[in-house]
């Protein structure tokens, strides 16, 4: 049989795949990287080994192929683990009301919050009270 492609020399092969792999910095889609992977383990390969061009590229293809099926999926748990928590949006914590343009707030951690009392108890200023959660921009609050 003829080759159609005649070998690529290896180190074409192990240089794309280099490439790839830089890409894959870039786009952290986790594909470019098995497939660079692939190209650069043909191209290892191809120095031991003669194969026709075609038969390279369909390999490197192949090889990353079942590389991103198989791995794709746990890669992508690793990278996509949940954040870690704001420090600043910790509740439990103490506070103090204050009136801002004719408006109750509570001070804490820093800034102040618009309220909405978690009981229906009366709130002065500068009494001392509980955040027990920050939701859409309002601390829920409750005596001390």
């Amino acid at each position: 049989m003829e080759d159609i492609i005649s070998q690529i020399p290896a180190w074409i092969f192990i240089a794309f795949g280099v490439f790839l792999i830089a890409l894959e910095m870039v786009t952290t889609m986790f594909i470019l990287i098995f497939f660079g992977i692939a190209f650069s383990l043909v191209g290892v390969v191809s120095f031991f080994i003669v194969m026709s061009g075609e038969i390279q590229i369909l390999t490197a293809m192949l090889i990353g192929g079942l590389l991103t099926f198989f791995l794709r999926k746990y890669f992508l748990k690793l990278v996509q683990s949940k954040g870690l928590p704001l420090e600043t949006l910790a509740t439990g914590e103490i506070g103090v009301l204050s009136v801002h343009n004719g408006e109750l707030r509570v001070s804490y951690k820093g800034t102040t919050w618009a309220i909405r009392a978690e009981d229906k108890a009366n709130f002065t200023n500068d009494e001392i009270v509980v955040v027990k959660e920050l939701k859409n921009n309002i601390a829920i609050i409750a005596k001390q």
